[in-house]
C-alpha cells in the first residue's frame, strides 16, 4: 500500500498532550455506558482495554488494543510527542468506531474484531487478531484453504 503525505504526516503537529486525548478517550466511553477502562503503560507499548455490555448478551466482551511506542530512547520530550500522536490517533479512531456502530454502518462485533479478547482452558488471554492472523498468512502463504482454530 502507498503511503501519501497526509498519512506520512497525520498528527505529526498536534499539541494536545496525550494525557487530554486519555480523559478524552475515559470520557467517550463512559457516554457509551462502558465504565470498565484501563490503560496500562509500558516502555515498548501502551494498552487500553475495556468490557462492553451489549443488549441480549448475558456476558460482557472484553476489548484490548495494543499500541506501539517506536520511541526507545531516554528523551522524555520525544516521547512525550510520540505519545500525543499515539492517543489522538487511537481517540479518533475509537470515536471513527462508535459513529461507524451507532449509524449501523457494522457491528460492535465486526467492528472489534481483532481486538476482542479471548482466553484459553487455562486462563491465558489474547485478541482474536493476535491468535488469528498467524494462522491466516500461514494460510495464505501456502495456498491451503485450512480450518481456523480460534483455541488450542
Amino acid at each position: 500500500m502507498k503511503t501519501p503525505n497526509w498519512l506520512k504526516n497525520a498528527y505529526k503537529e498536534t499539541d494536545v498532550s496525550w494525557s487530554k486525548s486519555q480523559a478524552g478517550i475515559y470520557k467517550m466511553l463512559g457516554e457509551l455506558g462502558i465504565y470498565q477502562i484501563r490503560f496500562t503503560n509500558l516502555r515498548d507499548r501502551f494498552v487500553l482495554e475495556f468490557l462492553v455490555e451489549i443488549e441480549n448478551e448475558q456476558k460482557p466482551k472484553g476489548v484490548r488494543l495494543v499500541m506501539p511506542i517506536k520511541y526507545a530512547g531516554d528523551d522524555d520530550r520525544k516521547r512525550d510527542k510520540e505519545l500525543n500522536i499515539i492517543h489522538r490517533v487511537l481517540f479518533n479512531h475509537l470515536k471513527a468506531k462508535f459513529v461507524a456502530i451507532s449509524t449501523g454502518l457494522t457491528e460492535f462485533e465486526q467492528e472489534f474484531m481483532a481486538h476482542l479478547i479471548i482466553t484459553d482452558k487455562n486462563g491465558n488471554s489474547t485478541t482474536m487478531g493476535e491468535h488469528l492472523l498467524p494462522q491466516y498468512r500461514q494460510q495464505i502463504e501456502s495456498g491451503e484453504n485450512k480450518e481456523f482454530k480460534l483455541l488450542s
